[in-house]
């Protein structure tokens, strides 16, 4: 497509290649020149077409040509983020764009500090007019090279270096920078890092501010002072930078307001981590929502030990936030899903909350909670419930899987054994019409479940008999539900590594159990990896997700062995494709819930037959928030 002449700054030629994008705006608000990012990577975008560097990419909205800055863009490795600034899009609203590429005489246009709402790449020799600076104890500050040093490099106890933004910005802002830490004394702990939001005049009075210290950033802290509500907060250790020191990654601080309350979140490389979400309340209006400067300091410990050092910051910028931000959608990859939906295997299905992991709870009896209880799980990690249905009382949990949404949480549809059946047959037909009601009520409710989850009866005395009407039944599962609403399967400790990949064929979500009825449960790192081990790898290679179910004690909120062992787990598999979080069972409960005897080892199966070994349906996974009504 020849639109060279629709495109300023060209240096010449013409771009031989357009894409459409579409913009679908999700927070119910008028969005005026808001920052979006495109993400483009092998599947939805040939490199090969556009200058190595992206120098040559464009994007118009009519007859307009819109700014747009390259955050990253490696030809080699296939795959570039680069943000774009869209003018308007009305609530709830659509709007199309158009990326050109493919003009080798192109020139750079790329600009950050035309894009986003405040730009800093550091490319001159100093500060210049875009921050104010403070220094203390022997604090220095460099600019050089295109990046900006903070130092603090002597034996001080208030050795500091501060920069602060001369402009304000509202709430509803996050502040990105592409940073490391570099340790130059000989205490390994190095100096402390502070970035975020402080208050225009006195910046001790508001403060929106994510700390990090010790040895490769591993304790991570928010400082919040709101001086409307006279309120101060200091949550410490909720996460882990856990990036060796001298290596590069960006930080941002996401602060918003929602229900007329602030809101914090906190990224690391473009990726939300759900441990630091955290809230205002009425009660306890911790978090500020007037104007405010970005923050950025370093300084060494007022133990005055050898823990001297810097921080160097590439770039810095900041854009608008929102908790709903607008899905961006690349034409060729709406194709690209059309055509799968089309081919005989079932397509996958994106079930990734916005933190990246999944923490599950199940719910068996929605009368055992209010309302109010959902906050509580939210502030626990929870990010998705899983609610009990024989579809008779399913319209009963509208209220409460509306609450669950409108706290940004997933609400799926659990559907277990019928424990008035005898037969498989008539256990895979109860299964069948509860999912037909489950479907039936998210084509007339204002509060659908985001997905099924499902667990089939093994109990038969004929097992293949049991395991052939299993498998028709997934097959009919998927057939009901479509390409469009999450499935999710149960898979006890007991299957075979067969069993795991047929079922990892045929499901979006699988919750591995770690744990038997009748047996201690495993509750060591090492022990729980190496029972997973062999079942993870069927799930890895079939390109399906897991969440793997840990069995723990009734006190585990509060039990600091368990807490370390889930961080454990989820740092071990932090770059394992097919990990996508942990489910928590009570076990006093998982028994207490167990009303089926296992089936006999020599009844079990021993290889592709599915889904026998399993416990009664009705036991799986039952999980006791410590918040449940006794």
């Amino acid at each position: 497509m020849q639109t060279g002449a629709a495109l300023t700054y060209s240096g010449g030629g013409e771009w031989n290649y357009s894409e459409e994008i579409y913009i679908r705006e999700n927070s119910g608000s008028s969005l005026v020149n808001y920052q979006i990012p495109v993400v483009l990577n092998s599947s939805n975008f040939d490199f090969s077409l556009a200058m190595d560097k992206g120098h040559d990419i464009r994007f118009t909205s009519g007859e307009r040509q819109l700014q747009h800055w390259i955050e990253e863009w490696d030809a080699k490795g296939k795959k570039a983020t680069v943000w774009v600034k869209i003018p308007t899009i009305a609530p709830q609203s659509t709007v199309k764009i158009t990326m050109h590429y493919g003009n080798p005489d192109a020139t750079d246009v790329s600009s950050g500090s035309s894009t986003f709402d405040f730009y800093d790449d550091f490319s001159g020799s100093g500060l210049f007019g875009k921050w104010e600076s403070f220094t203390n104890g022997g604090g220095e500050i460099k600019v050089a090279a295109g990046i900006c040093d903070l130092i603090v490099p002597k034996f001080h106890p208030e050795d500091v270096v501060v920069i602060k933004s001369k402009e304000v910005f509202p709430v509803n802002s996050m502040f990105v920078t592409r940073r490391q830490k570099v340790t130059t004394g000989t205490d390994s702990r190095g100096p402390v890092l502070t970035q975020g939001f402080v208050n225009p005049q006195k910046e001790t009075r508001d403060q929106v501010l994510t700390v990090t210290e010790l040895e490769n950033e591993s304790k991570v802290t928010w400082v919040l002072v709101n001086s409307k509500s006279s309120v101060r907060y200091f949550p410490k250790d909720l996460t882990n930078v856990n990036v060796a020191e001298g290596n590069w990654y960006t930080l941002g601080v996401a602060w918003y307001m929602e229900d007329e309350l602030g809101k914090i979140a906190w990224y690391k490389n473009g990726e939300r981590d759900s441990r630091m979400d955290l809230e205002a309340t009425e009660e306890n209006d911790h978090i500020p929502l007037t104007d405010m400067k970005v923050y950025l300091s370093a300084n060494t410990y007022s133990d005055v030990s050898d823990n001297t050092g810097y921080a160097a910051f590439d770039y810095a910028y900041v854009r608008k936030f929102l908790s709903k931000e607008p899905t961006v959608m690349l034409a060729t990859a709406i194709a690209a899903d059309q055509d799968q939906n089309e081919v005989s295997e079932p397509a996958r299905i994106n079930i990734t909350p916005a933190s990246g992991l999944m923490t599950a709870i199940r719910i068996f009896d929605i009368a055992d909670y209010e309302e109010a209880d959902i906050s509580g799980f939210k502030d626990s990690g929870v990010n998705t419930l899983m609610l009990l249905t024989d579809g008779d009382n399913i319209w009963s949990m509208e209220r409460f899987v509306k609450t669950a949404r409108d706290n940004d949480m997933q609400v799926y549809a659990m559907i277990f054994n019928d424990p008035k059946s005898h037969s498989d047959e008539e256990n895979a037909e109860y299964v069948r019409n509860v999912l037909a009601k489950v479907l039936d009520y998210n084509s007339k409710s204002l509060s659908p479940f985001d997905g099924v989850d499902i667990a089939l009866d093994p109990c038969s005395e004929d097992i293949t008999e049991a395991c052939d009407l299993n498998l028709l039944l997934l097959d009919d599962v998927r057939e009901m539900t479509g390409n469009e609403l999450p499935v999710a399967f149960d898979i006890p400790a007991s299957y075979s590594l067969s069993d795991v990949s047929i079922v990892s064929e045929n499901s979006d979500l699988i919750i591995l159990q770690t744990y038997t009825h009748g047996n201690t449960y495993p509750k060591t790192r090492g022990v729980i990896i190496d029972s997973v081990a062999s079942r993870m790898g069927e799930i890895r290679a079939s390109g399906a997700k897991a969440l793997i179910g840990i069995a723990v004690n009734e006190d585990f909120l509060t039990d600091t062995d368990v807490q370390s062992l889930l961080v454990q787990l989820q740092d071990y598999y932090a770059d394992d494709t097919a990990f996508l979080g942990i489910s928590l069972v009570v076990y006093e409960d998982y028994l207490e819930y167990s009303t089926v005897p296992e089936i006999p080892a020599e009844s079990q199966s021993k290889g592709i037959p599915g889904f026998t070994g399993l416990v009664a349906v009705a036991c799986l996974l039952a999980v006791s928030f410590r918040q449940k009504k006794r």
